[in-house]
């Protein structure tokens, strides 16, 4: 039988303001994140963690109902509870950046920084900042990670005035989106997206985790000001597993 062997600890501002079980599912989901537990790996059952953190079964069972519908863990009749795999949820209703995304399921995210570089941009990446062909654009090419796990690989182009400046920022724990309004004064009004299957570039596979033959999803994003101006152009490379969208669609 596994025990919990880290003892969970508040902030003394907290103690009396966080019910217990909240307390218990956000100690479980920092475990999670910082690798404790591995996807597929068994989570302590309900009678560990009464006795760990001397709580009713009502106050252990509500804990890892909030982690179920969370999407992080699932319960299997008979053995216990389960880290499920990491699988990120994009609303199309509402342009959001990656580390807003996960915060809905309380896991913190980082980036790996892959490329930070200038140079002359192709057809494509002219056509979509709306420049000419050949001008010189940064390149920033990011591993996005949450819980440990790889979800995307984001490799963008922007324009220089925009570009420099977010060089020198840290890109490793922001997103850009943030660092764009918050520390460049950005105002950032929508973005147009196209999504489609395809086959990952080569020089990228490895940071993704997928083979060869093995197909992503694609995501081809521009991203406007509120005057319209594009600020930058990004394709975005997801395992299938790992990222799924979700869209309310009228009737009329």
């Amino acid at each position: 039988m596994r025990v919990v062997k880290r003892a969970l600890t508040l902030e003394p501002r907290d103690r009396d303001k966080v019910p217990k079980y909240l307390a218990i599912r956000n100690w479980l989901v920092d475990r999670i994140a910082n690798g404790d537990f591995a996807r597929g790996e068994q989570l302590p059952s309900e009678h560990e963690v009464m006795a760990q953190f001397s709580v009713s079964r009502v106050t252990a069972r509500q804990a890892f109902d909030d982690l179920r519908s969370m999407g992080m863990v699932e319960a299997k009749r008979g053995k216990g509870y389960f880290v499920s795999r990491l699988l990120a949820t994009a609303s199309l209703e509402r342009l959001q950046s990656f580390g807003e995304m996960m915060a809905a399921l309380g896991v913190e995210t980082h980036s790996d920084i892959l490329e930070l570089s200038e140079g002359e941009c192709d057809a494509a990446t002219a056509e979509g900042l709306g420049l000419a062909a050949g001008t010189v654009v940064t390149r920033i090419g990011r591993s996005r990670i949450a819980g440990g796990t790889t979800v995307s690989v984001d490799i963008g182009a922007l324009p220089l005035e925009i570009g420099r400046k977010l060089m020198l920022l840290d890109l490793a724990r922001n997103d850009v989106f943030h660092l764009m309004e918050q520390q460049l004064g950005l105002e950032i009004g929508f973005a147009d997206l196209t999504l489609d299957v395809a086959e990952v570039p080569t020089e990228i596979r490895h940071a993704l985790g997928v083979s060869d033959q093995e197909q992503v999803l694609r995501l081809k994003r521009r991203t406007f000001s509120n005057s319209g101006t594009v600020l930058m152009f990004e394709y975005i490379y997801a395992r299938l597993d790992r990222l799924q969208f979700r869209v309310r669609i009228p009737r009329w």
